[in-house]
């Protein structure tokens, strides 16, 4: 049988060395080819990365097992007494009867006449061949050695759920939505492409924190006073310093008689964030600028550390100052606002 000479890309690292391969053969979808060889005769560790498998050594020997079909097909009677001068006990399938193709270049099997009226009283039966060990030549490229290949963290953030068959599901911002510089993925091979420069889209990071502020806010101290896809913002309730009666015309802008109603006003709202994104760019609001990172380990630290202080200040309860009459406002703790821009820690 011959065997398409592999091309095996290597890199070496304290592990061993990270194979894979472009032109293995019996790749697919979610299966990696290169673990249907032996190598050395032994099977190869998976990796971390799908494309992509560990084996200690350089090999000598690349070679993989290869099912082969059965052989001696024949038909034998299910009950062995029905055996008679007519109706043989084992019938070679040659015997019985031919493949025929049909219009639509499909093979069947067709019984000749003389037994085709029996052909119910037969099972087919063949017997099994041990698979066939076939060598590949292969030239083997070590690409890199890296000393140590750190696997990217997990990547994952919830974003605007969706009604999906009746329930609310989320959707995800996650490591496909990372966005990599075009020459680093033409360099670097795909298993090391995690340590490199990234970043994700303002309008991802926009999801990631309008979903976050969603699910961490404290509705005591603020509230969200606009959520759409194109903008989004948040305000702080800020206890006054001297709570005040409101009188107004609960039926003004209508045909009813006028209603005075009186109310004890003790809180006001500030606007403390706002964002739009730079798809949507919606007027007066800030596009959010999208989150980068020297490899993804880092990029997921920036949006962490970006979420957990952004929260800090949008749940930091305010109050007014009663020595300046409202004028100013106190923090319970000294921290700084945080708006839709973000520098790199």
């Amino acid at each position: 049988m011959s065997e398409t000479k592999l091309t095996i890309n290597a890199i070496k690292s304290n592990k061993g060395y990270y194979v894979s391969s472009p032109n293995a053969q019996g790749g697919y979808y979610g299966h990696n080819a290169l673990t249907d060889y032996l190598f050395d005769g032994v099977t190869p560790n998976p990796s971390f990365h799908e494309d992509w498998v560990i084996i200690p050594n350089i090999p000598v020997k690349i070679s993989r097992m290869v099912e082969q079909p059965n052989t001696n097909y024949r038909f034998i009677l299910i009950d062995d007494s029905l055996k008679s001068d007519k109706i043989p006990l084992e019938l070679k399938r040659e015997e019985a009867g031919e493949f025929i193709d049909d219009c639509e270049s499909n093979s069947h099997f067709v019984w000749k006449d003389e037994y085709a009226m029996y052909r119910s009283l037969y099972t087919e039966i063949s017997d099994p061949q041990p698979d066939l060990e076939v060598v590949s030549e292969f030239e083997f490229n070590v690409l890199f050695d890296v000393g140590e290949i750190i696997p990217p963290s997990e990547f994952k953030y919830p974003v605007n759920k969706r009604w999906y068959d009746h329930e609310l599901h989320p959707d995800f911002v996650e490591k496909s939505n990372i966005v990599h510089q075009e020459l680093d993925k033409i360099i670097f091979p795909s298993i090391l492409i995690h340590e490199t420069p990234c970043k994700l889209s303002s309008e991802d990071t926009y999801k990631i924190v309008r979903e976050h502020i969603k699910q961490h806010i404290n509705l005591k101290v603020a509230r969200i006073t606009s959520d759409y896809d194109f903008c989004f913002e948040v305000a702080k309730i800020i206890p006054l310093a001297n709570p005040h009666n409101w009188t107004y015309n609960d039926n003004a802008g209508t045909r009813r008689l006028k209603r005075m109603v009186t109310k004890l006003v003790s809180t006001k709202e500030i606007k403390c964030f706002e964002m739009t994104n730079d798809n949507n760019n919606y007027k007066g609001y800030t596009p959010i600028e999208g989150f980068e990172g020297k490899n993804e380990v880092d990029l997921k630290l920036q949006i962490d550390n970006y979420l957990g202080e952004l929260m800090a200040y949008i749940n930091e309860p305010l109050k007014e100052c009663s020595h300046c009459n409202g004028n100013g406002v106190l923090f319970n703790g000294d921290i700084e606002p945080v708006t839709a821009k973000h520098e790199e820690k």
